[in-house]
């Protein structure tokens, strides 16, 4: 009889412990397509198309695209003991005269600035100003700048992508880097995060009027877009190894940090900001700094209303 009872619990035992077993094989199996079900969805939410933006200039022959721009400078400048700090701001109108647009979107633009408000301080001089607008003398360290102001400075032809495709300067232009007329877009539409490059050279002469060459290169990402104005960032990068510190004095100031934000719709710079901060130790003498700090701001102007159409009552 016992041992009827010992097998008959035994065999329920056995039972239970299959039972208990195949609940828990169950569960496992439900967990485990719980998860697989869970993985699935993820990526496919992953493999969903990510959205591009194509970035393009887009002007319009005949219009005047005008931005003002301002450039401030402080640079502190150490030799043999002497020190000198240099200030400087200027305030400017710059201007695209779009000449022509051809079938496949390439931009010729006549590029000018039509009027600068200019001031400067050196330690130990009195300071200089000039007005374009309302000054008739011109003091003698502006007089090339006035010179230049309201004239054509080049005729410029860029692809829809900002690639230069021919440029004529009517006026030598020295380009400290900071400032950038059109920047170069992607060939291919892009993605929030995406990088894209320009290559870049500088030349840079010694003070035995020897001429090197430095390769740099432009980063750029776009970092976002909101109400259809795409926010880049810009940052200069050196190629060419430079330990020369005398080249180094003079390279700092064509570099180019910052950002700029680019109106997808209207296919134009809507404003940026641009700035540095370089320091060089040691380019003329053990003693001798250079400390370069600039910022530029540029921001479109938005045209006047026209007012052919408007009827007076």
């Amino acid at each position: 009889m016992n041992t009827v009872k010992t097998s008959v619990m035994v065999f329920v035992f056995s039972l239970t412990a299959l039972f208990g077993i195949s609940t828990a094989a169950n569960a496992q199996q439900q967990s485990l397509e719980s998860q697989l079900q869970q993985a699935a969805k993820e990526a496919t939410q992953d493999a969903r198309p990510v959205k591009k933006y194509q970035l393009q200039y887009k002007l319009q022959q005949g219009e005047s695209v005008r931005s003002r721009v301002v450039h401030l400078v402080s640079m502190d400048t150490k030799i043999d003991g002497e020190f000198e700090n240099l200030k400087s701001r200027s305030v400017s109108t710059r201007v695209f005269h779009v000449k022509d647009v051809d079938a496949e979107g390439n931009i010729t633009l006549t590029h000018l600035v039509e009027d600068a408000e200019l001031w400067q301080k050196v330690t130990g001089k009195d300071e200089v100003r000039y007005n374009s607008r309302t000054d008739e003398v011109v003091p003698a360290s502006y007089t090339q700048i006035a010179a230049s102001i309201g004239k054509p400075l080049a005729v410029i032809t860029v692809s829809p992508e900002g690639k230069i495709i021919t440029r004529e300067d009517s006026v030598t232009q020295f380009n400290p880097g900071i400032g950038v007329l059109l920047p170069r877009l992607p060939d291919y539409p892009i993605a929030i995060g995406q990088k894209w490059y320009t290559p870049e050279q500088v030349r840079i002469r010694s003070n035995e009027g020897r001429v090197k060459t430095i390769k740099l290169r432009k980063l750029f990402t776009l970092t976002k877009v909101s109400n259809d104005l795409a926010t880049i960032t810009v940052k200069t990068q050196v190629l060419t190894p430079v330990q020369d510190v005398k080249t180094k004095s003079q390279l700092m100031q064509r570099m180019q940090h910052g950002e700029f934000q680019f109106d997808l719709a209207a296919g134009r710079i809507y404003s940026s900001r641009m700035q540095l901060d370089e320091r060089v130790v040691g380019f003329n003498g053990a003693a001798s700094m250079i400390h370069y700090l600039s910022r530029m701001t540029e921001q479109l102007v938005k045209p006047a209303p026209s007012t052919k159409d408007v009827s007076v009552r």
